[in-house]
């Protein structure tokens, strides 16, 4: 249910985004629609990006988070997680897997049957 209410409200969100750009570009006369096309792309991939991390087990978050945010190797990861290297190295390889089909997947996977396509 969860992974089919967040599909819902980023359909919600990339229709809101196109409607604002289009009223936008028509009353500037700026940009291109396959220029709106690539950032309403860019905003549901950074949206499905978010979901993932937030939605991930908490380990590999923190994994995430040493490394790239504090820019931390897998070593030093593993020393500030209280893990062996092989560990930190597991739960990056495991993050990233994750993070990767944030631009290959819709966000929330597939609707239930009936929900938003014809049968």
């Amino acid at each position: 249910m969860r992974a089919w209410v967040a599909g819902l409200a980023q359909r919600q969100a990339v229709h809101r985004l196109r409607q604002a750009e289009t009223t936008a570009y028509a009353e500037t006369g700026l940009g291109s629609a396959e220029e709106l096309e690539q950032k309403v792309r860019r905003a549901s991939i950074a949206a499905r990006a978010d979901y993932i991390v937030t939605s991930m087990p908490a380990p590999l978050r923190a994994a995430l988070e040493l490394a790239y945010f504090q820019r931390r190797d897998y070593r030093q990861t593993a020393a500030d997680l209280g893990v062996t290297e092989d560990e930190a190295r597991r739960r990056l390889r495991l993050g990233l897997q994750l993070l990767s089909t944030a631009h290959t997947r819709p966000l929330g996977g597939s609707s239930p049957p009936g929900c938003g396509r014809a049968l």
